[in-house]
């Protein structure tokens, strides 16, 4: 199975009316308005996370979704972090299809006196996911670098300890920042896709998403001479990023 998660995100006003948040540039999936192109690769629905500091709800809707009708968001994730544990609309044991090049939209309503932003975190997929269970191990990291506010920004994860020579399966991944919301993990070389998940921002937060040791599967494979780069996404300028990859070392 193979997954990406893309990114809406826009400061809207307040109100009790949907109104639409905008897509974020993406390198794998294509705009469409202010929506994003299911992508033939990854073209069913797998999950959804919304967070805004007084969000109050959020919809997704394509052609295909309103088949049934458009889907609603319930709980979201109230406040500037995602909580612990996470508010997520979790679809991988039986994703949804959706239509190859339909547009996809997302909407919120917020309930702050004035305009505040609202992100919505999409996970594409091509099937359910397959849990791996074998022995693995988690390599550390910390890296000082200045992310962009409101923006992915990319670098080259500094480990402690390297790499032993041989091939190593992704199956998992906590990523930490002062503001830090979403990650992806960028491969270097194969498929374009980039699977990803959401941030922590302190070392006792619990996401309970299946993020981590297998519970989501193969995120994606990779030497110990080509190691996968990260991208994180946060509210404010953070100098710092830790984080743990999960790894099963297949070759």
């Amino acid at each position: 199975m193979a997954f990406h998660m893309a990114l809406f995100d826009a400061s809207i006003a307040n109100g009790a009316v949907l109104l639409q948040v905008a897509a974020v540039s993406d390198p794998v999936i294509a705009p469409a308005g202010n929506g994003l192109l299911v992508h033939q690769l990854v073209p069913k629905l797998a999950r959804v996370v919304a967070v805004g500091t007084n969000l109050t709800r959020v919809q997704l809707t394509s052609g295909s979704l309103r088949r049934f009708t458009p889907l609603d968001l319930a709980p979201v994730n109230v406040g500037t972090a995602i909580e612990s544990p996470s508010r997520i609309y979790d679809l991988v044991d039986e994703p949804y299809d959706l239509a190859v090049n339909e547009e996809l939209d997302a909407f919120g309503v917020q309930s702050n006196a004035g305009a505040q932003r609202i992100r919505v975190a999409v996970t594409f997929c091509d099937g359910p996911f397959k849990p791996i269970r074998a022995r693995g191990f988690s390599v550390h990291f910390v890296n000082t670098i200045t992310l962009a506010a409101n923006a992915f920004t990319g670098f080259q994860p500094t480990f402690d300890s390297g790499l032993p020579s041989g091939t190593f399966v992704l199956v998992g991944a906590r990523i930490l920042s002062a503001t830090g919301l979403f990650f992806r993990v960028i491969p270097r070389g194969g498929s374009p896709l980039r699977p990803g998940g959401m941030m922590v921002q302190a070392q006792d937060t619990y996401i309970m998403a299946r993020q981590r040791r297998g519970d989501l599967g193969e995120w994606m494979r990779f030497s110990n001479t080509t190691p996968p780069q990260i991208e994180c996404f946060a509210g404010s300028a953070d100098t710092s990023v830790e984080g743990y990859l999960d790894l099963v070392q297949v070759a």
